[in-house]
């Protein structure tokens, strides 16, 4: 669970203008959007493989150790899991994990900044995760704040591009970039994933687009 949680989390975490050019810290946090009831739907592709769909849903906020955390329902396959989510001034993160929905949550430490706030062209910070049993090391950046992405759920301008670079003390390679929409959160997610395995090195591509959003 661990492993599809993070392969899923790592590629997929408006309309305004960007700190320093009028955008202001609400609207910033506004590309990670928490709000119950919001549901995305994507289509994941990966070389080989039939397509899949990702559904993500927003659960009602609720405490977790006396933190405040937004539970998203993630449902790929015949897999659900949640991942709950912690947001600040300075941040949106993953504070903890839950396996079903009796399991008890699993906290995250460190937490992993999926997106720093507010949002600045040319940011970038760290995170360190777990991909399988070994440890992840990610520098993500923001390349773009104003990308135009196109996706089955429609097109999108004024896109925040987030670029994932990483490495794993297993090998393995990571490179990643995600797509954030005004309002509406990640359309598009890109990640290759490059490790060796009996000898062989073996690459993985998947990619996540956008089918449908409900606010």
């Amino acid at each position: 669970m661990r492993t599809t949680a993070m392969i899923v989390a790592l590629i997929l975490s408006l309309s305004l203008s960007l700190p320093g050019q009028g955008r202001s810290d609400e609207a910033s946090e506004a590309y990670f959007p928490l709000k119950e009831g919001m549901r995305w739907e994507y289509r994941v592709t990966a070389a080989g493989g039939a397509p899949q769909t990702l559904i993500i849903t927003n659960l009602a906020r609720r405490q977790v150790n006396g933190v405040e955390v937004t539970p998203r329902k993630w449902e790929l396959g015949k897999t659900t899991f949640f991942q709950l989510m912690k947001k600040d001034d300075a941040g949106v993160y993953r504070y903890a994990e839950q396996a079903g929905d009796k399991a008890a949550p699993t906290l995250i430490s460190p937490m992993e900044c999926h997106l720093k706030l507010p949002i600045a062209m040319g940011d970038s910070w760290q995170m360190t995760t777990k991909l399988g049993n070994a440890t992840l090391n990610l520098k993500l950046s923001i390349e773009s704040v104003s990308d135009k992405v196109k996706v089955p759920a429609g097109a999108y301008r004024d896109c925040v591009e987030v670029k994932q670079v990483g490495d794993q003390d297993a090998g393995a390679e990571v490179l990643g970039y995600e797509w954030y929409a005004p309002k509406v959160g990640v359309v598009k997610s890109m990640v290759t994933i490059k490790q060796k395995a009996q000898g062989k090195s073996v690459t993985e591509i998947r990619t996540y687009e956008l089918t449908s959003f409900r606010p």
